[in-house]
């Protein structure tokens, strides 16, 4: 049987599409690449601490309004001015309470966790109290998560004249882990709850009336001026411990849009593997 030659024309055209099938491999690799030190950045930047306010602050205007990854999460952009003053005032006394604060933090995670909350949510004690077991608010709001008495009696702790278990962090951090996923129970959105645990389920749900609106930044002007700034303080205290926005720093449509990105950045995972996968094939049979 004589050779068979593969004539000239047919061997440019599977050079021509080995090229190409190489080029689009390059693309792609390129914009998973590309798209993953995105990812790298917003977690890096999640690790940074206050002694680098100026890149914090920089990284509040150029990531958050506008994040470089899907992953990366949000302090919406309306709340950038209140959190930049906010780092300036207070950063460099929550960074200190970084350190001394950690056995407390520690608790607080154990706790939340138990019932299924976030554990970011222990910032809130933070600007109730500063972790302070013996903090009186001018309301009459006591210890480290400012429970009011009727409150504290209502989750069972114990208030007489000889002990008040508002001031020991376990038993109140129980009880306000409790109130919070109560209040979760009702808004179904952390902002909400963050609001109502300052001025009370009532005036959020009345705010929600009045404004038509379940969204914080559209109801916000129907709260008290207190309640909005404690909102903004804990994104603010988040961030300066987190390095970051997180879920209990977003509305509940800024979480929805958040997981769409992450599903879409998923799907364009898979797409590439399965790119990856046919140009293989291409390669082996070329």
């Amino acid at each position: 049987m004589k050779n068979l030659k593969i004539p000239v024309k047919h061997r440019v055209l599977k050079l021509s599409a080995f090229s190409l099938i190489i080029f689009l491999l390059a693309t792609c690799l390129s914009a998973f690449k590309s798209e993953t030190n995105g990812d790298d950045v917003s977690k890096r930047s999640s690790k940074e601490s206050l002694p680098h306010k100026n890149k914090l602050q920089s990284d509040l205007s150029d990531t958050i309004a506008d994040p470089p990854a899907p992953y990366a999460t949000q302090i919406n952009p309306k709340a950038i001015p209140f959190v930049r003053k906010y780092i300036r005032a207070e950063g460099a006394r929550l960074e200190k309470m970084k350190v001394w604060g950690k056995v407390y933090f520690k608790m607080y995670d154990h706790i939340l966790s138990e019932y299924g909350l976030p554990k970011e949510l222990k910032y809130l004690s933070v600007i109730e109290s500063d972790l302070i077991a013996k903090a009186v608010s001018r309301s009459g709001a006591v210890g480290p998560w400012q429970i009011m008495e009727e409150e504290a009696t209502r989750m069972g702790l114990k208030i007489n004249s000889r002990v008040d278990e508002r001031k020991n962090f376990r038993k109140s951090t129980t009880a306000a882990a409790k109130i919070l996923k109560e209040l979760y129970g009702q808004f179904n959105d952390w902002t909400l709850v963050i609001a109502a645990y300052n001025c009370g389920a009532g005036r959020v749900r009345q705010a929600i009336r009045k404004s038509g609106s379940k969204n914080f930044w559209s109801l916000q002007a129907y709260l008290p001026l207190e309640t909005r700034c404690h909102v903004k303080r804990f994104m603010g205290t988040h961030y300066i411990f987190e390095g970051s926005g997180g879920i209990t720093t977003m509305t509940a449509s800024e979480v929805k849009r958040h997981e769409r990105k992450i599903e879409e950045s998923r799907a364009k995972q898979l797409q590439l593997e399965a790119f990856l996968n046919l140009a293989s094939v291409n390669f082996s049979t070329i």
